[in-house]
């Protein structure tokens, strides 16, 4: 049963997450955002933690989110987890791996709970990427950035750092063996 904090956050996200939907498939956007805090979930009871996982893409992909209106809604830990998880807004990149360069560097430095976050996030996304890759022969996904090559140099990096900063963490043996099945 999700805590009311829980409900409040996906309430929240489904509200601000209207109208997307995942790339390359028609399904609502909001599914990935309850994938990630149910995932989350299964290594953790913290409420905060959870409802930053139902908003962990809040401050990325909804531009009438800030951090500030976050800690209003719910409270500081949350706006900082999420903002944690988050690339880095304001900053424009001239290319897909700049971005994921800088955002590479910036999740280095996060807490634990927010690599947990990221940790699901990431085995959901890098899961939806190459499924939809097998469906083009490996060539490239439409509406993605990079190529295989530079998605694949991507997630070994995440797996990197959950190695180095969550070493005996399951979410890492998890990330590890979900990532090894697509790696090939």
């Amino acid at each position: 049963m999700l805590s009311l904090l829980a409900r409040k956050a996906l309430f929240f996200a489904a509200l601000k997450h209207t109208g997307q939907y995942r790339k390359g498939v028609q399904v609502p956007y909001i599914v990935h955002p309850v994938q990630v805090a149910f995932g989350v979930s299964k290594y953790t009871g913290d409420d905060e933690v959870i409802s930053a996982a139902f908003l962990h893409d809040v401050l990325e992909d909804c531009h009438d989110v800030s951090v500030d209106m976050l800690e209003k809604e719910f409270n500081t830990r949350i706006a900082h987890l999420v903002d944690e998880v988050s690339i880095l807004r304001g900053n424009t990149y001239v290319t897909w791996k700049e971005k994921k360069v800088a955002y590479l560097e910036k999740i280095k430095h996060a807490s634990k709970n927010a690599l947990l976050i990221i940790a699901i996030d990431k085995m959901s996304n890098l899961q939806a990427y190459f499924e939809m890759l097998k469906n083009t022969s490996g060539k490239t996904v439409s509406g993605f950035g990079g190529t295989p090559d530079e998605y694949r140099w991507y997630y070994t990096e995440i797996e990197n750092i959950l190695l180095s900063k969550l070493p005996d963490h399951p979410v890492t043996k998890d990330y590890s063996t979900i990532w090894q099945s697509y790696k090939k």
